[in-house]
């Protein structure tokens, strides 16, 4: 055997190993090039998400990012409630504003967290039954009130608004 195929052989072999390893469905842990998300649906309605905290426009934020997030996101178009396969509503259970540090000179808050927690379903509109729900679902963000950023607290809403939609909306592909 030549030198060069007794240096090469333990990497074709590795390579051989390597592409047996792998498979072609999610169920075995494998890998897929298609789409994760349900070809059983084309349409998705938003509505929107009720408010029971009193942050009153946190919940139109939230439901216009998931719109938007959906569209940018997933293969399934926006409809109107009466005409969609699905529908994706929910209920913003709780807003809280957090300090995570304080100024030593001052007393004044340096870093907050902005926090948020909504229950939300999605629904296939045909059959009734709920496709995925999750309740206590969170998100944070977090902003910096004090000098010299000075930001106010609605940068923290709307990224912690921004993050729930993205996280939503990974959380309605799965292993189907």
């Amino acid at each position: 055997m030549s030198l060069v195929l007794r240096v090469l052989a333990p990497f074709a072999l590795l390579a051989a190993l390597a592409c047996a390893a792998c498979d072609t469905t999610p169920t075995t842990g494998g890998y897929e090039l298609q789409s994760r998300y349900s070809k059983a649906y084309r349409t998705v309605a938003v509505t929107l998400f009720k408010n029971d905290t009193f942050d009153r426009p946190l919940n139109g934020e939230l439901t216009e990012a998931l719109v938007k997030e959906v569209q940018a996101s997933t293969p399934y178009h926006i409809s109107s409630e009466s005409r969609a396969d699905t529908l994706l509503r929910g209920t913003v259970r709780t807003r809280t504003l957090r300090e995570l540090s304080k100024s030593r000179s001052t007393g004044l808050s340096e870093e907050m967290l902005y926090e948020v927690t909504v229950d939300w379903e999605w629904v296939d509109q045909r059959t009734g039954k709920v496709i995925v729900a999750r309740n206590g679902f969170s998100g944070s963000a977090l902003f910096v009130p004090s000098r010299p950023s000075s930001e106010p607290t609605e940068i923290g809403r709307l990224a912690v608004v921004q993050n729930l939609a993205t996280d939503i909306v990974a959380n309605m592909q799965a292993n189907w």
